[in-house]
């Protein structure tokens, strides 16, 4: 048993470790970004043409093909039966192959038509200069999306590791391909979609050679549709939406957002803050909780089953409150620090701020789509948050026609947020119908009071920064200075928020050990 808990924490513990890397190269790569287009029509080009492949890579990386797989793929591996388990993976890894090379020739062929329709107000010439950018990387779709396939072969076999690695590679390339472009005075926009396509390439490579290290083959055989295939295909189309709804919202947003100038890229750098809990731990649980629900010993014991959820939910819950703290009162001073240069101006800095505002509320909903989606395909039930995702969807278009009038693009952000919730409530009451998790008492009362512990750390926080300010006890006259500023509260607001906690009896002082902290992914 300790050996088993060890691994779960070793395998949080090392994900959320790669994935801050990750997103630190992932901030130096926005930096340059920032400073050599701020947010300018040929940024807003840019960033459209790299949402299309990168909207794929959050959709199967983060979420589908993981899902829809591991459930079929642990029921194989209970049979004991190694080549069965080769061969299902081989076939359906041709398969996806298939579709992938369909999919990639049919989004070359009406690449126009799918601008058009995601930015029906850009004019003619940045519609063009996106489609050229966008034909260049849109095969980033075919290695990123087989890579996720191995990714979750992977991760049913336990191997969490390389999942989280990949995106380094992403944004080291591109990093390194903005240094280039910058140094020898090169088209950016061209060198950026290069970057990309190639650090697929390597993604895929990587992963690959990773699998035949670990001795975990597939059998490349002529494809059958057998009935586990046909299974993981009934999983996965309505995966695609359940599992990604957050971001098939945000790309609903990206075609209002096309009508107002700047307003793609301030809501992509508002984007990126606010999903650096989200990937750093959230999407890190709720991949090792999937793999451990979809085994048989949970599926067979209720009182584990629940008890794996509610911690999973605990930690999310305390991690997206903490860090709605840091984003409400922080915004701010958080874009200025990270992002104020060069082309980004404090207009910039303004609009971007207010939209992490907007997106903070509904982080909290975003974890709770996660676990709740879990819980349904470690059932194997896809039906059910795919009906809810879809009515999440239309809410999220009818709210953001509503707002958007009055708020332009803030109203893009709320409708995220609101709709978000929205979709997270229907998700638990279904959940709740179907039997497979109810929130007891016990659990409702410590939810509230994190919810409690959040509001008065919030205060507490925002009550310091406004009289740091006020009174001007520390100078930001400087970036060096603006840092330390940020540091001090970002350190304040951590040990206030565990100290509030502890007040209200929902951490003990033992609880911060070592070994506590290993009861907490008890398996």
């Amino acid at each position: 048993m300790k050996k088993k808990t060890n691994n779960f924490f070793k395998s949080f513990s090392l994900m959320s470790f790669l994935t801050l890397i990750s997103r630190i190269i992932g901030y130096i790569r926005d930096l340059f970004f920032a400073f050599l287009l701020g947010a300018s029509p040929l940024a807003d080009s840019f960033l459209l043409a790299f949402r299309i492949p990168n909207f794929f890579r959050r959709l199967f990386a983060e979420g589908a093909i993981n899902n829809a797989f591991i459930p079929v793929y642990l029921v194989i591996s209970n049979k004991k039966n190694q080549n069965e388990l080769r061969m299902f993976s081989g076939s359906l890894f041709l398969f996806l192959i298939i579709i992938l090379l369909i999919v990639l020739a049919l989004g070359e062929l009406f690449m126009l038509e799918i601008v058009r329709f995601l930015a029906p107000n850009f004019s003619y010439e940045m519609q063009s200069k996106t489609v050229y950018l966008a034909s260049i990387m849109f095969p980033y779709l075919l290695f990123i999306s087989a890579s996720s396939f191995l990714g979750a072969l992977l991760n049913a076999n336990r191997r969490f590791l390389m999942s989280a690695f990949l995106p380094i590679v992403l944004n080291f390339f591109m990093v390194l391909g903005m240094v280039l472009a910058f140094y020898k005075s090169l088209n950016i926009g061209v060198v950026l979609s290069l970057s990309v396509l190639f650090a697929g390439f390597t993604q895929f490579f990587l992963i690959f050679f990773w699998t035949r290290h670990l001795k975990i083959n597939l059998i490349i055989t002529k494809p059958k549709l057998s009935k586990d295939i046909k299974k993981f295909f009934k999983l996965l189309f309505p995966n695609l939406l359940a599992g990604g709804v957050v971001q098939i919202n945000q790309f609903v947003g990206v075609i209002f957002a096309s009508s107002i100038p700047g307003a793609i890229s301030w809501l992509y750098y508002a984007d990126r803050i606010v999903q650096l809990p989200l990937g750093i731990f959230i999407i890190s649980i709720s991949t090792i909780l999937l793999t451990s629900l979809s085994s048989p010993t949970f599926q067979k014991d209720s009182t584990k089953f629940k008890q794996q959820i509610e911690k999973a939910i605990e930690i999310i819950f305390g991690i997206s409150f903490l860090s709605c703290i840091g984003l409400l009162v922080l915004s701010d001073l958080i874009i200025d620090i990270l992002f104020r240069r060069g082309q980004f101006g404090y207009g910039d800095v303004k609009a971007t701020s207010e939209a992490i505002i907007m997106y903070s509320f509904g982080l909290p909903a975003f974890g709770l789509i996660k676990i709740f989606s879990t819980i349904y395909f470690s059932h194997q039930d896809t039906k059910t948050p795919f009906r809810i995702s879809f009515f999440s969807m239309i809410l999220n278009f009818i709210i953001i026609y509503i707002l958007i009038d009055n708020l332009g693009h803030l109203g893009i952000a709320l409708a995220l947020s609101i709709s978000s919730w929205i979709n997270a409530i229907f998700l638990y009451i279904f959940i709740h119908k179907r039997g497979y998790w109810r929130i007891d008492f016990s659990f409702f009362k410590k939810s509230l009071k994190l919810f409690l512990v959040f509001i008065i750390t919030l205060n507490v926080v925002h009550g310091l920064e406004y009289s740091i300010l006020f009174f001007d006890l520390l100078s930001t006259s400087n970036i060096f200075k603006k840092i330390l500023l940020l540091t001090y509260l970002i350190i304040f607001s951590i040990i206030t928020f565990i100290l509030f906690c502890i007040i209200f009896r929902i951490l003990s002082i033992k609880d911060l050990s070592k070994r506590q902290l290993f009861n907490m992914f008890k398996e």
